[in-house]
C-alpha cells in the first residue's frame, strides 16, 4: 500500500512539474533596443521569441500607447540571425532577431509619439520596452525652398529649369508649374513632378542633406510657347508630406519666351579649360598607355571630340607654364622663364582680362601659382631691396593681392593649395570680401564644388572658367573613397596618384553633367591639358607618402623620355583634348603638334575677341573642323628652360643642354628621343638652332650660354643617348 502511495504521488509530481515547463516554456519574451538614425534613415530592432520554440514570431511596431489598428505602423517576423546571448534567452537556437526601417513619411505622419513593440505568438504576447521611451524622430521646424533658374533650349525645345528642396529631410519636392494669359486662363506645365535630377554640391549645402536629387527640369511643350509668349511662369513647390508649399526664389518673373526667340543667333561659347598639374603623358585611359587608370570622364571628352598626341605645353614648370596659358603668349616674352621669376608681371594682360573685356564673366579655381611667393627673390630685389632675406609675407598686403585673380580679369575666384585658399566668392557663389580662407575638404573636390557654384550663377550668361586642379602634383593625399578603386599591390606613390586622377576624373564628369543640366554642354568649348609631365625623382622612389623629400608624384610619361624639369617630350608632350558639340566632330586623333598658346587663342577667337595678333598661338579650328593644317605645318615651338633651348619645326626636334650636348631628333619614331640624329643631318640642325636664337633674341631677359650644374647633367645622360 506504500510503495503505490509512493508511486501516484511520484506520478502527481512528475506532472505538475511538466505542466508548469509547458506553461514556462510559452513565455514571450523579447527586448526593445534604442532606435537609431535621423528623419531620412530611421530603424527599430530588438528580440522576440516564445521560450522554447525556435519558431519565429511576430513583431508589430504602433505609434503611440494605444494598440489599435488605426495605430498600426507594421507587422513583420523575428526572423533575423541573432547572437548566443539571445538563443540562451529563448532557450532556442531559433532565428530571433527584427529590425523596422521607418520611412520619412512615416516619422512625419507620427513624429514625436511613443514607439510602442508587441511580439505574440498565439494568445502569448508582449509588450517590449528597454527601461526608456523611445519616440519617434521630432520633424525639424523647415519649409521647402529653392530657385527657378531659368527657361533653358535643347534641340529646339524648352525646358524649365531650377531646384527644390525640403531642408534636413531626402524625400523629393513635388512641383506644379503654370502660367496663365492676360485673361486669366490657367495652362498647367505639370503637376507633382518630382525633383530627380543630380545637384551641384552648393545645392545640396543650402539643403542640408546628404540626397543629391534636388533639380528639376521640365519640359515645355511648343504650343504653350506659342500662345502663351512672354507670360510669366509660376513654380508651387510642396513637400512629400503635403505639409508645406509655397513659391519659389524667382517665381512669376521667369516668362515664356517668345516665338520670335527661337530664331534669335546663338549666344557666344562658354570656355571651360581644365589645367591639371604633373599629369603625365600616360595617365588617361585614352591614351591606351596603361590599364591601371581610370579617367572615363576625361576619356569621353577625347571621344566626343578631338585628342591630340602631339599636344605640348610651353615649359615643364608649373608657374611659367601657367603664364603662358593665361597671357596667351611665350612666357619668355615678359620675363617669366621660371618659378623663381613669378610674380607674373602685371604690365602684360590675361586672356580672362580679354574675355571680361568681351562680355565674359570669369572665373579662376584651384591652383594660381603666379602670385609673389617666398622664391620671387628677383622680384623682391627689384621692389623691396630693403626685405632681407626676402619673404612674400612681409610685402604689403594690397600689393601682394594685386597679383591674385581678381585683379587679373577674373570676377570670381577660389585659388590656393591645400586647406589654405584666398577667394572672393563662397562655395554658393556668394561674393565675399576677398579673404584668406580655410577649408581642410580634399582640394580636388573642392576645386570641383567652387566651380560648379560659379557655373550655377552664369549659365544664362558667355563664361570663362580656368579650373586648375592642384593634382596629382605633391603632396600626394586622397580621401578612402578614392583609393578604394585601386588594389594595394602597387606602388604606393602610384596608387595615389591614381585615386587623385580619378577624384579629377570625377570632377570634370560632374562640371560636364552640370552643363548638360542646363543645357549648354552643346555650346561650351572645353579644353583639358596638363601643365607639364610628372617628375620622377630620376628613378621612381616608392617613398612614404608623408615623405615630402620625394620628387616623384605617382604619375607617368610613358612611353616618352625624361620629366619634368627638362625639354624632353616627357615633360612637354602632355594630355591635350578638345570638345566643343557644336562645332567638333567626334572621335579625332591628330597628331599634328600643338601648343597650349593654341589654346588660348582659340578660346579667344570663337569668343569674338579682337585684335590677337600679339598672341604667338593660331587658331584650332580649321585644323579640328576642316582638317586645314596650313598654320600648323611650318609653325615651329620654342622652349628655353634651365641651361637648355628647343624647338620644334614639322617631324624635327632639335635640343641643347648647357654648351655641349646637342641632339636632333626624328619625331615620327616611336621612341623618338632614343636616336641622336645630329651626325647624319648637320644641315637640318643648323636650320633649327638658328631659328631658335633668332626667337630667343627677341626675348626681354638675355639668353647666356654656360654649362648646366654636373648633377642636372647626369640627369641629362641618363635619359638621352650620349654621343651623336
Amino acid at each position: 500500500m506504500v510503495a503505490r502511495l509512493k508511486s501516484i504521488f511520484v506520478t502527481l509530481f512528475l506532472i505538475s512539474i511538466t505542466i508548469s515547463f509547458d506553461a514556462y516554456s510559452q513565455e514571450v519574451r523579447g527586448f526593445l533596443q534604442t532606435p537609431r538614425g535621423d528623419i531620412n534613415n530611421f530603424s527599430v530592432a530588438g528580440w522576440a521569441c516564445q521560450i522554447g520554440n525556435s519558431e519565429s514570431i511576430e513583431v508589430s511596431l504602433y505609434a503611440g500607447n494605444d494598440l489599435s489598428p488605426n495605430n498600426l505602423i507594421q507587422t513583420i517576423k523575428a526572423n533575423r540571425d541573432n547572437e548566443q546571448a539571445v538563443r540562451d534567452a529563448c532557450g532556442s537556437e531559433g532565428y530571433h532577431r527584427f529590425k523596422f526601417d521607418i520611412s520619412p513619411e512615416t516619422i512625419y505622419l507620427h513624429s514625436g509619439k511613443p514607439i510602442v513593440a508587441r511580439a505574440f505568438i498565439g494568445s502569448k504576447q508582449r509588450v517590449l520596452t528597454n527601461g526608456t521611451n523611445p519616440v519617434y524622430p521630432v520633424l525639424p521646424e523647415t519649409s521647402v525652398k529653392g530657385i527657378v533658374d531659368g527657361i533653358g533650349q535643347a534641340n529646339s525645345k524648352y525646358f524649365l529649369m531650377g531646384w527644390a528642396c525640403q531642408p534636413e529631410i531626402e524625400v523629393p519636392v513635388r512641383l506644379t508649374a503654370f502660367t496663365q494669359n492676360s485673361s486669366g486662363e490657367v495652362k498647367l506645365l505639370s503637376f507633382n513632378h518630382e525633383t530627380s535630377t543630380t545637384s551641384e554640391p552648393s545645392v545640396s549645402q543650402a539643403c542640408d542633406t546628404s540626397s543629391t536629387k534636388h533639380r528639376f527640369r521640365i519640359p515645355i511643350e511648343q504650343s504653350v510657347v506659342d500662345e502663351f509668349a512672354g507670360r510669366p511662369v509660376h513654380v508651387l513647390a510642396e513637400d512629400s508630406f503635403g505639409s508645406s508649399r509655397q513659391f519659389l526664389f524667382n517665381s512669376g518673373k521667369i516668362n515664356i519666351p517668345a516665338t520670335a526667340a527661337r530664331s534669335a543667333p546663338a549666344s557666344k561659347p562658354n570656355i571651360l579649360i581644365f589645367f591639371t598639374d604633373d599629369q603625365g603623358f600616360a595617365d588617361l585611359g585614352i591614351q591606351n598607355v596603361l590599364d591601371d587608370v581610370k579617367t572615363p570622364n576625361i576619356d569621353s571628352l577625347a571621344q566626343n571630340g578631338v585628342q591630340f598626341t602631339n599636344g605640348y605645353i610651353t615649359a615643364p614648370q608649373c608657374s611659367p607654364s601657367r603664364a603662358g596659358l593665361l597671357a596667351g603668349r611665350y612666357q619668355q616674352r615678359f620675363k617669366l622663364d621660371e618659378n623663381s621669376h613669378i610674380p607674373m608681371s602685371i604690365e602684360q594682360q590675361t586672356i580672362a582680362e580679354r574675355f571680361k573685356a568681351a562680355g565674359y564673366n570669369t572665373g579662376a579655381f584651384g591652383k594660381w601659382h603666379l602670385e609673389i611667393m617666398n622664391t620671387s627673390k628677383e622680384w623682391g630685389q627689384e621692389n623691396y631691396p630693403e626685405i632681407q632675406p626676402f619673404v612674400a609675407g612681409k610685402v604689403p598686403l594690397d600689393v601682394q593681392l594685386s597679383y591674385f585673380p581678381h585683379e587679373r580679369g577674373f570676377d570670381d575666384m577660389f585659388v590656393g593649395y591645400t586647406g589654405s585658399y584666398w577667394r572672393n566668392v563662397d562655395l554658393l557663389g556668394r561674393k565675399t570680401e576677398v579673404e584668406r580662407y580655410s577649408n581642410n575638404t580634399f582640394r580636388v573636390d573642392l576645386t570641383t564644388e567652387a566651380t560648379m557654384s560659379f557655373i550655377d550663377k552664369n549659365w544664362q550668361r558667355p563664361f570663362f572658367a580656368y579650373v586648375a586642379h592642384y593634382a596629382p602634383h605633391v603632396p600626394l593625399e586622397a580621401p578612402q573613397e578614392y583609393l578604394d578603386r585601386f588594389p594595394e599591390d602597387m606602388p604606393e606613390r602610384r596608387r595615389y596618384a591614381l585615386a587623385m586622377m580619378s577624384a579629377l576624373d570625377d570632377g570634370v564628369g560632374k562640371i560636364i553633367d552640370q552643363l548638360k543640366t542646363y543645357n549648354i554642354l552643346d555650346n561650351t568649348l572645353i579644353m583639358f591639358i596638363s601643365d607639364n609631365g610628372a617628375p620622377l625623382g630620376d628613378d621612381m622612389t616608392d617613398a612614404p607618402i608623408a615623405n615630402r623629400n620625394e620628387a616623384w608624384n605617382g604619375s607617368l610619361n610613358t612611353p616618352f623620355t625624361g620629366e619634368k624639369g627638362m625639354l624632353t617630350e616627357g615633360a612637354l608632350r602632355v594630355p591635350f583634348i578638345v570638345q566643343w558639340p557644336n562645332m567638333v566632330e567626334s572621335n579625332q586623333v591628330i597628331d599634328t603638334p600643338v601648343s597650349s598658346l593654341d589654346a588660348a587663342y582659340t578660346a579667344l577667337k570663337v569668343a569674338e575677341v579682337e585684335e590677337l595678333q600679339d598672341l604667338d598661338g593660331v587658331d584650332l579650328l580649321p585644323l579640328v573642323t576642316d582638317n586645314n593644317s596650313a598654320d600648323f605645318d611650318d609653325r615651329a615651338l620654342f622652349w628655353r628652360f634651365y641651361f637648355q633651348r628647343a624647338v620644334r619645326q614639322g617631324d624635327w626636334k632639335y635640343m641643347q643642354i648647357g654648351l655641349e650636348r646637342e641632339y636632333l631628333f626624328d619625331m615620327t619614331k616611336s621612341e623618338p628621343e632614343s636616336v641622336n640624329l645630329i651626325s647624319e643631318n648637320p644641315g637640318k640642325a643648323d636650320e633649327l638652332r638658328a631659328l631658335y636664337w633668332q626667337w630667343s633674341a627677341e626675348m626681354p631677359r638675355e639668353e647666356t650660354l654656360i654649362e648646366a650644374p654636373l648633377p642636372f647633367l647626369e640627369r641629362v645622360d641618363r635619359y638621352l643617348p650620349t654621343g651623336q
